[in-house]
């Protein structure tokens, strides 16, 4: 993981108060270095004020801020930082963007989309900048990309985000993974909203990191500026500053990896593409010649700004947001299964194996939700014609508390119900495993589980023909990670709604759905530890790991592309309150089991897709049959914290 700190730091500053400028932006640089920030971004005209007006045209002040800026730079051992300052070069005044690094100033940039509208009158006093190359006072201008020790810079300034001329695109396609932007945005209500959108999009249409920094408090008489701070990865907001803080300064940081923006850019070919077609001026490339080695933030507080759920997290910043996350993301499953069963077009009705657990619980409620959708929601009245659950004992493992949890659910729904023991069949299809293998004592524990699920499948895929059923398969995304199905048996079938979804997520929906709509019943599922009831006193944690854990991993591993060394220490400070040595343990038997899942997976049925992470090898994930993480193991083996 090549992992970089960010600090967006807001300032308050006073026209034409450069020491007293210099004095607040020294003490948030000396901060930033304090915490440990490789990246500093401050906003625009940091260094002399924003509202300038006219003032700008007295000598003193391209003067004196450029003599700021040196001495800021003293200050700036082993950091790099942007400060935002006037230039007077060639007889035109520029709003100009400084990069130092590790006290030298390695160069400018300038603002190019200059506002003239509403209170803005940028073109009165500022020339617009270009992509020409240039110098000032010594220092490179113009058009750059930075080539730091931890990875390429560049940066823009407040107006380039909102325009449809922004520079931040060419100098992306150059190769800068973090785009940096100091602002001064007039505060209105809401309008940090905006500005998060922009951000957001930006990072995610770039595939890079985008730092935004914003100017705080009143600079001259009229203008307020809220001080909002914002890092973005492509795919969620790392950091939100507060707004109107009532300091002097803020500092808000965050750690991304840019080892994951090196890996989106090269599997996304939409990027490769518009980066090769480009008739782009190409930026010039700046890099420092006094450059100390690269020190990676701490894998600890890269960890700590996690959020508690991957599978909530991009969308999730606050309850209300859970609920809407929550409610969209049922609907869609909802909406997918109705829409598949109405175009398909062959079926009559929905048929559930019912378990008293909380995978086939959830698709017997996405069964009913979606039965009263069809004809466009008209099918509330008729919606037990279309949905038919059963429950397939075997008396030897099945128990009464999952039996009484699929009564309860489906007496709740008014769904039609029956129970149908497999124990016969079991029983025969024992015989026949130990006939075949030369005995019972040959027939091993796993083929003894598996024969009960393949005689289940077996039932209900005959009752699908007889009745014109479409068979729900009710796998989730975890158990298809970790290959926890039955090749004939519990993954067979005709459509599967709940294959993009973890265990967690799965726990987590049902908790939400029951609690929304007052499903009473649901209790009893949930209160039962998730078990395949293939064995005597079997749960699926056991024969695992804990599904939190599992889940972790999935993201880490498969979406994130970690190495299982990099997961491990992840794990190891998301979950404290585990050994790390159990959490090594964990991480092993994930990897090995996901690397030789594979040829299940290829074997898995029609399955919804709802999340960013898909495991469908026909779709989203193309991982080989057949390889050998022996090195991965290895590395594990061997990584220290």
């Amino acid at each position: 993981m090549r992992l970089v700190k960010i600090g967006v730091g807001s300032v308050s500053v006073k026209v034409a108060d450069f020491s007293g400028n210099a004095e607040r932006i020294g003490a948030l640089i000396d901060d930033a270095r304090a915490q440990g920030v490789h990246l500093l971004v401050t906003p625009e005209l940091c260094i002399s004020g924003y509202s300038l007006k006219d003032r700008v045209w007295w000598p003193d002040i391209a003067r004196r801020s450029w003599s700021t800026l040196e001495s800021l730079a003293g200050k700036c051992e082993g950091i790099s930082v942007w400060l935002g300052l006037p230039i007077h070069m060639n007889s035109l005044m520029y709003n100009a963007y400084a990069l130092i690094h590790n006290t030298k100033i390695l160069g400018l940039i300038t603002k190019q989309n200059l506002p003239q509208y509403s209170i803005f009158y940028e073109g009165r006093n500022w020339t617009a900048g270009s992509n020409d190359y240039g110098e000032h006072l010594g220092v490179p201008t113009g058009n750059l990309v930075f080539d730091l020790p931890f990875g390429k810079v560049s940066g823009e300034i407040c107006e380039d985000l909102w325009s449809a001329q922004s520079p931040a695109p060419a100098r992306a396609r150059a190769g800068a993974e973090i785009i940096c932007n100091g602002s001064a945005s007039p505060f209105t209500p809401l309008k940090s909203e905006h500005r998060k959108r922009l951000v957001q999009s930006a990072a995610g249409r770039l595939n890079c990191v985008y730092a935004f920094s914003n100017m705080l408090g009143l600079d001259n008489s009229r203008l307020v500026f809220d001080g909002s701070g914002l890092i973005s990865m492509p795919d969620e907001i790392v950091v939100d500053a507060p707004l109107l803080s009532k300091k002097s300064w803020t500092l808000n940081t965050g750690i991304v990896d840019l080892d994951q923006i090196a890996r989106e850019r090269a599997e996304n070919s939409t990027w490769r593409d518009a980066g090769s077609s480009t008739n782009d001026e190409p930026p010039f490339e700046v890099t420092p010649d006094n450059a100390d080695p690269f020190v990676p933030a701490s894998v600890e507080e890269y960890a700590a700004q996690m959020p508690k759920s991957f599978f909530e997290s991009a969308s999730t910043p606050n309850d209300k947001d859970v609920h809407v996350y929550l409610d969209e993301l049922f609907d869609a499953l909802v909406l997918g299964l109705r829409d598949y069963f109405e175009k398909v077009g062959t079926f009559e009705r929905f048929l559930i194996a019912l378990s008293g657990g909380r995978d086939s619980a959830l698709c017997l409620l996405l069964a009913v939700h979606a039965a009263k959708a069809m004809n466009e929601g008209t099918g509330e009245v008729s919606f037990a014609e279309r949905v038919n659950a059963v429950y397939l004992p075997n008396k030897a493992y099945s128990s009464d508390a999952t039996e009484n949890a699929a009564r309860k659910l489906v007496g709740e729904l008014g769904v039609p119900f029956q129970i149908v023991s497999i124990s016969e069949e079991a029983e025969i299809a024992l015989n026949k495993a130990a006939e075949l293998a030369g005995g019972i004592e040959n027939v091993t524990p796993l083929a003894k589980q598996n024969l009960q699920a393949r005689v289940r499948g077996a039932m209900m895929l005959n009752w699908g023909n007889n009745v014109g059923g479409l068979l729900l398969v009710t796998s989730n995304l975890s158990e298809a990670a970790v290959g926890y199905t039955t090749t004939g048996g519990d993954n067979q079938g005709g459509y599967a709604p709940i294959a993009n979804l973890p265990k967690t997520l799965v726990t987590r929906l049902l908790n939400y759905i029951a609690e929304r709509d007052g499903i009473e019943s649901m209790r009893y599922v949930l209160d039962i530890p998730p078990s395949a009831e293939l064995a005597p006193d079997q749960e699926d944690e056991a024969d695992l790991m804990p599904y939190v854990i599992l889940d972790d991993l999935l993201c880490l591993f498969a979406q994130k592309r970690m190495s299982l060394a990099d997961c491990w220490r992840v794990l190891c400070y998301r979950h404290r309150d585990e050994d790390p040595e159990e959490l090594r343990t964990y991480t092993a038997r994930f990897g090995t089991m996901f690397a030789y899942s594979q040829w299940k997976r290829e074997q898995l049925p029609v399955a919804l897709k709802v999340l960013e992470l898909d495991l469908d090898p026909k779709t989203g994930f193309r991982f080989p049959v057949t390889q050998s993480i022996n090195d991965d193991l290895e590395e594990l083996r061997s990584a220290v914290l």
